[in-house]
């Protein structure tokens, strides 16, 4: 072999010895950096993570609950950090990573939910272990009480209250909880319990409210998990008890002639013949009587409406007054009373000379007759006065002139007659009379001088007179 071909040969073998140990020292060197840390320690990958809190597969868990676990990796020195997956899902998403501690606050959880979570740990060489994957259910809901019950009507302290009222406040529930209310009411800073399981914040205490009267009271809530809340002592005053009476006849400022209105007056009230005093009552606790005084003296009393008396005195003067004080009393039946009273002036007689007599002051004097003497066959329809005058005195005055003289076998009609007719009456049927009396105007007559007429006029009426007496066959 010639020289400078062996030369080459060991040369190349060598380069190949070189590279072979280069490799050799280039693995080994590798697998000891892979068996060193930065600061010369051997690594190993996290410990899985275990010990969850809360534990695997418990329940009751409270929705405020924070995750915990145990971590680490072996050895000392070595930075873990963790990824947190969670949520009611499995598997569940990641909630959270690169978390350096071993706790992870997911927030307020829900009520009866099941919840799946694991947790990832790495190490500073990116090297992971994967923990199992854990679940948990949390709490139901804790029940809350009802709401104390609030706001009542009638207002608290309130008075004046009407015995129809209704009571009523605010309940509820803030779980929404099937409410009931057991009531208590009574006159009494202890009212008993009058109502039980009262569905509805209303309540009507028909038939137990009086007059005048404080009441107090309070209510219980109870929800359907037999918890309860109890609303503070209330109370409130009804009204009293009213009572009023008017008298609607007479009415003040008006001229009464037999029961009847006829005009209005100035400052007084004026009753011709019986009057029918009439009152109106009105009694929240009901009537129980109305009595009637005439003057102070108790006259009449009456229960049921329309309250009247009819009063229908002899003439009487108080004193030279003719004038008299109606009274009305009413009582209910608590005892309470109420009055009015009104003055008139009362007359017998017919009122109206008295009316001419003011008619008079007033300067218009009416004209008016006075007459007396014996007449035949009288007649009286509506305050108007017929006869035959065998011979009467007459008088007759108005404002402009006066008149007197004598009439005689005369028909004769007067105007309206005031003040009271005198009759003496004689002969057969009482068809003859003597008279004095007064009426408004003059004399009104038609002329019938002949005996004879009054003569026929004296047999009519006898004939007449006896056909009503004739017995019936």
């Amino acid at each position: 072999m010639p020289m400078n071909t062996k030369k080459i040969d060991n040369y190349s073998l060598m380069n190949v010895g070189h590279t072979l140990c280069l490799a050799v020292l280039l693995v080994l060197s590798a697998v000891a950096c892979s068996l060193i840390t930065p600061a010369g320690i051997t690594n190993n990958p996290p410990f899985e993570p275990s010990n969850p809190n809360p534990e695997n597969g418990s329940t009751d868990i409270p929705i405020s609950a924070d995750l915990s676990w145990t971590g680490g990796a072996p050895g000392s020195g070595i930075l873990v950090t963790y990824d947190v997956f969670f949520g009611t899902t499995s598997p569940p998403p990641k909630q959270a990573n690169n978390l350096s501690a071993t706790t992870y606050d997911p927030g307020t959880l829900t009520y009866i939910t099941h919840y799946y979570w694991r947790i990832t740990a790495w190490n500073n060489l990116s090297e992971s272990t994967a923990g199992p994957l854990w679940s948990f259910t949390t709490e139901e809901k804790p029940n809350s009480p009802p709401n104390i019950p609030s706001a009542p009507h009638p207002a608290n302290q309130s008075t004046g209250v009407s015995l129809d009222t209704l009571l009523s406040w605010t309940g509820g529930d803030p779980d929404n909880d099937t409410v009931t209310y057991d009531i208590y009411f009574g006159a009494t800073t202890q009212p008993p319990k009058v109502v039980a399981n009262h569905p509805t914040p209303t309540y009507d205490p028909d038939g137990l409210l009086s007059y005048d009267t404080t009441y107090y009271w309070k209510i219980i809530a109870w929800d359907n998990h037999s918890t309860n809340a109890t609303g503070p002592l209330w109370h409130f005053t009804t009204k009293a008890a009213t009572i009023t009476v008017t008298i609607s006849k007479p009415l003040e400022n008006k001229m009464y002639f037999r029961d009847e209105p006829l005009f209005n007056l100035t400052n007084r009230t004026i009753v011709y013949g019986s009057l029918t005093i009439t009152a109106n009552v009105t009694a929240d606790a009901g009537v129980a009587k109305v009595e009637f005084y005439i003057n102070g003296k108790l006259k009449g009393n009456d229960t049921t409406a329309p309250y009247t008396y009819t009063w229908a005195p002899k003439l009487s003067l108080n004193g030279l007054s003719l004038k008299h004080t109606i009274s009305v009393i009413a009582t209910d039946t608590l005892g309470n009373n109420a009055s009015a009273e009104v003055n008139v002036s009362k007359w017998r007689f017919h009122p109206l000379p008295f009316i001419v007599a003011a008619a008079t002051v007033a300067s218009t004097f009416i004209p008016h007759t006075t007459i007396r003497g014996f007449v035949f066959n009288m007649r009286e329809t509506t305050g108007r006065l017929s006869f035959f005058a065998l011979r009467i005195h007459y008088k007759t005055v108005s404002l402009l002139k006066s008149a007197s003289g004598v009439m005689q076998l005369k028909s004769i009609t007067l105007g309206p007659v005031i003040g009271p007719v005198t009759t003496i009456r004689f002969g057969p049927f009482h068809s003859f009379a003597w008279i004095s009396c007064t009426c408004l105007g003059t004399i009104h007559y038609v002329s019938d001088d002949s005996l004879q007429g009054l003569l026929q006029q004296l047999l009519k009426n006898t004939q007449d007179t006896s056909r009503q007496n004739m017995p019936c066959s």
